[in-house]
């Protein structure tokens, strides 16, 4: 069985192969690469190519020559071509994996930063990952690319209330015009930067997200609010996951959506609601308990949730009558999201059920009654809450 060697070429400057990869690619009978590398590791071996993307597979498939090396910039376990290359070889060559410095490496070291804090992301086609990320943790590394160019992720950051935060930028990389700054991210919003930048965001005041929400940590008004009871069952009966994109509709003051915003740290969370003082409240709390995944858009469901992009999982706490309406948006955009409902009145429950029932869904359905103690003199009461139904669907 022939050999192959899957080299990590780091940021495509030579001096970052390890020793170990610089004699293994001298060794090797073909390497493949992209243009970018060929030039400079021609000083290694003459015998490198570089192939379209969609041919270097077919290519290494039909190579003759018994060890053969393949040079993939970035980082071999990070979102790496790597992956697919073991996926479909592995079966037909013996394969070695040769890892390179990283960009996470060399602007970490250039910052004098170690690793233990950092969280690490793409925003390759992932840009939803980036508010949850930054709100949680008190750093994170930002893979940039694609169509989310760094000054682009800059001002999402920025955007989303994350304004106080510290972004440090690696730009062309162990380059000629290599250019690393550390800057208040209110500073860096004019700048336009090189496709090979990546980013490290410094938040302070981040928090944890694993922290359920009491009641008393929300600016209240008259808008209704779901009880932290209710409250905190609701993402365990949504199944939410961390990368998920949740809507909230009917939001209230956003008591639901900020609870969830912490199960999908790496998702996004969409807070609907009509009432412009309930909507105001939204922003008021997501300032207050800075989980700013949590994206709150005033209007009236179902003709809001159009132009919003699909969702993974979907709590109704409030439909104005049209849940037969949203029900079919909601399918019509993922035939499996999960739906979670909840009624305090015999009425809401039928016409939820009913619902479901239209997509052949039998509901899970659960009533929750509480009671909480309150201070009579010398004695403790229970007061009791309204019965809650809770009622869910999935495919």
């Amino acid at each position: 069985m022939k050999n192959l060697y899957i080299i990590g070429a780091g940021m495509g400057h030579i001096d970052d192969l390890t020793g170990n990869a610089k004699e293994i690619i001298k060794k090797c009978g073909k390497v493949f690469g992209s243009s970018r590398l060929c030039m400079q590791y021609k000083t290694l071996n003459e015998n490198i190519t570089a192939p379209k993307f969609s041919e270097l597979l077919p290519q290494i498939m039909q190579e003759k020559e018994e060890n053969i090396a393949v040079l993939l910039s970035g980082d071999t376990g990070f979102y790496s071509y790597s992956k697919t290359l073991v996926e479909k070889l592995r079966d037909s060559f013996n394969i070695e994996i040769i890892p390179g410095i990283s960009s996470k490496q060399y602007l970490l070291s250039k910052l004098l930063i170690n690793y233990e804090k950092v969280n690490v992301i793409s925003v390759h086609g992932r840009s939803n990952k980036v508010i949850g990320s930054v709100s949680y943790n008190e750093y994170t590394f930002i893979l940039t690319g694609g169509n989310a160019k760094a000054h682009n992720v800059i001002n999402d950051i920025y955007n989303a209330g994350l304004q106080d935060v510290i972004i440090s930028i690696g730009e062309n990389m162990h380059a000629e015009n290599e250019k690393i700054i550390s800057l208040p991210i209110k500073e860096a919003l004019n700048y336009t930067f090189a496709d090979l930048t990546v980013l490290l965001i410094h938040n302070k005041d981040y928090i944890n997200p694993n922290k359920p929400l009491k009641d008393s940590d929300f600016i209240r008004g008259k808008a209704p609010m779901t009880k932290e009871d209710i409250r905190w069952l609701l993402p365990k009966y949504l199944d939410i996951q961390e990368n998920d994109i949740v809507y909230d509709i009917g939001a209230g003051t956003g008591s639901c959506a900020f609870e969830f915003a912490g199960h999908a740290k790496n998702g996004l969370v969409y807070a609907f609601e009509k009432e412009e003082e309930a909507y105001n409240l939204i922003l008021e709390n997501k300032k207050n308990l800075k989980r700013y995944n949590v994206e709150c858009i005033q209007g009236k469901a179902p003709e809001i949730l159009q132009d919003i992009e699909r969702p993974d999982k979907v709590f109704i706490g409030g439909s104005s009558g049209k849940i037969e309406d949203i029900f079919s948006l909601i399918y019509e955009k993922n035939s499996s999201a999960v739906i979670t409902v909840t009624a305090i009145t015999i009425e809401t429950l039928y016409k939820s059920i009913e619902a479901f029932k239209t997509y052949n869904i039998e509901p899970e359905i659960v009533c929750i009654n509480s009671a909480k103690s309150k201070k009579a003199g010398p004695y403790h009461m229970m007061m009791g809450n309204n019965p809650v139904y809770i009622i869910t669907g999935r495919k």
